[in-house]
């Protein structure tokens, strides 16, 4: 290409980024001009990561003036940003008692066996958990085996360990001028976190401060105790099952529906599994319908010990459930029905008398693009693939064509 025609092509891709347009044909080379498209063609790079971001941080806001739950706003936190921010876990932990515990509200990671679970609470005057945060200022941590070695007895201590945590950015959320709890962006990597990173997490925590304070989830904690349990115990028995204590089957399906809808706007796909205890009939017959009703309680149980963060479990009807598992992918969705799948079949279930051995067969669908994602449909496909799994022999997974 000639010199003029380098020039040119130079100024139009100037131009293009300029209008917004990240991906022009920038010519490159070893002289001069070949060096200026390099550094144009690294600007543009740049450029496209950075409204990237700032499309995702926008995203955050039109969630929270959606009114979604708070849950929702944070599993797009943790979806948007990986390209941007270096983190295998995200935890957010709200300040309680008048500042004096930092209780665990919400984590996610791209790990299993979490050793800082959700509803875990450290005094604000435990040594490991002092030193590792500021109730004002924000701070990395670029090798937590030092603090690790110090503070061996902490409980903090001891859980960051088991997971293996390594480096951690640490971000206070603030209201109203005060500290509210922290979100915590971690990784069992040494050394992950820069300065530059400190923009991002520190915008990131400021919406998520105002999201919090909007819902009313910070001062709901201020709450008088009586009310508190007025309102839970009304939402229970609109929402949830008398029986198992599981989302009800209007419930599940509400779910569900929003979900869907929350997949389409944000282009991923979603799991339903639905699952069958296997001869349930034969355990009534057997032993009555008063252990019927203990086995069935048994494995809502289990099924919800064993469900991560963004798995939601309900009651379908009779012995049936269903899961819905948003968002996941294909190989995502067999290993989460196989988790259930195993947590029942593990061990039998103590009633009283002899243990009663059960089982229990799983059929997944997956919503794998927009046209999918039909509830009606999905529901069907699932239902199609648990009738193979009983076909089959029981105590299985199958999936949907």
């Amino acid at each position: 290409m000639k010199k003029n025609d380098r020039i040119l092509a130079l100024r139009k891709a100037a131009e293009a980024m300029a209008r917004g347009e990240f991906a022009p044909d920038i010519p490159v080379g070893d002289d001069d001009i070949g060096h200026l498209g390099k550094s144009l063609k690294a600007l543009s790079s740049h450029l496209q990561k950075q409204a990237e971001r700032n499309q995702s941080l926008y995203q955050i806001m039109v969630e929270c003036n959606l009114n979604l739950q708070l849950i929702d706003v944070l599993n797009h936190i943790y979806e948007s940003f990986q390209e941007h921010l270096p983190y295998d876990r995200i935890t957010l932990a709200l300040l309680e008692n008048d500042g004096s515990k930092l209780k665990l509200h919400w984590s996610r990671a791209s790990y299993d066996k979490l050793e800082l679970v959700t509803g875990l609470s450290i005094p604000v005057s435990d040594r490991g958990l002092h030193t590792l945060i500021g109730l004002d200022q924000m701070q990395i941590i670029d090798d937590l085996s030092v603090h690790l070695q110090k503070h061996a007895k902490s409980r903090l201590t001891q859980a960051i360990a088991k997971e293996g945590i390594r480096s951690c950015l640490i971000c206070p959320l603030i209201a109203a001028g005060k500290p509210i709890g922290f979100i915590f962006f971690s990784r069992r990597k040494k050394n992950s976190y820069q300065n530059l990173h400190k923009d991002l997490s520190l915008q990131i925590a400021s919406q998520l401060a105002v999201i919090i304070e909007k819902t009313q989830l910070y001062k709901g904690i201020k709450l008088n105790k009586l009310l508190i349990a007025q309102k839970k115990s009304l939402e229970q028995r609109v929402t949830h099952d008398a029986l198992t204590g599981l989302l009800n089957r209007s419930a599940i399906f509400d779910i569900l529906h929003k979900q869907i809808l929350r997949a389409k706007r944000g282009g991923f796909g979603i799991a339903v599994i639905m699952i069958d205890i296997d001869h349930f009939k034969t355990i009534n017959d057997t032993y009555g319908h008063p252990i019927g009703d203990a086995v069935l309680c048994d494995i809502a149980c289990r099924l919800t010990q064993s469900a991560r963060s963004h798995e939601y479990i309900g009651r379908y009807g009779g012995e049936e459930f269903l899961a819905i598992i948003s968002p996941y992918n294909q190989e995502g969705a067999i290993k989460a029905a196989e988790r259930f799948r195993a947590a029942i079949a593990a061990e039998a279930i103590n009633t009283g008398q002899s243990p009663i051995p059960v089982t229990i067969s799983l059929g997944v669908a997956i919503a794998a693009n927009e046209a999918e994602l039909d509830e009606h449909l999905l529901l069907q496909r699932a239902d199609d693939a648990l009738y193979r799994a009983k076909h089959k022999g029981r105590n299985r997974v199958e999936v949907a064509h």
